[in-house]
C-alpha cells in the first residue's frame, strides 16, 4: 500500500498533495501498529516486497482517518448536519477487519 492508493482509500484526489507528508507519516505508522497487532510483516517470502490483503487494507485506512479526528468528540453539529462518535468505535471496527489476519504467538514452557 502506497500513498497513492491511501488517497483513493480516502477519496483525496491525486491532486491534492497539501497532507501528502502527514499522510505518508501516518501510513508508515498504520502499518506498523497492524504489524504489531497481526504478529505478521506481510512481506511476501519470494519477493521480499511487502504484500497487504484489502482486509488489513481496510483497516490501515481506518487508522489512518482516526489519527485524523478528534477522538474526544462525542458529538458534533453544523447546521442540520450531526455527527457522533462512540468511544473506541473505530478501534473496534479495526481490531474486527484485522481478526482474521492475526496469528498468534507461539509459546513454549
Amino acid at each position: 500500500m502506497n500513498l497513492e492508493e491511501l488517497k483513493v482509500r480516502l477519496k483525496i484526489p491525486a491532486t491534492d498533495t497539501k497532507q501528502d507528508a502527514y499522510l505518508t507519516v501516518a501510513l508508515e505508522d498504520a502499518i506498523e501498529d497492524v504489524q504489531k497487532h497481526c504478529n505478521d510483516s506481510f512481506i511476501d517470502s519470494d519477493t521480499n516486497e511487502l504484500k497487504l490483503p484489502g482486509g488489513v487494507k481496510q483497516a490501515i485506512t481506518k487508522l489512518v482517518k482516526a489519527y485524523q479526528e478528534n477522538s474526544n468528540v462525542q458529538s458534533q453539529s453544523l447546521g442540520d448536519m450531526r455527527k457522533s462518535f462512540f468511544e473506541g468505535g473505530t478501534m473496534n471496527e479495526v481490531t474486527r477487519l484485522l481478526k482474521p489476519y492475526v496469528k498468534k504467538k507461539v509459546r513454549f514452557l
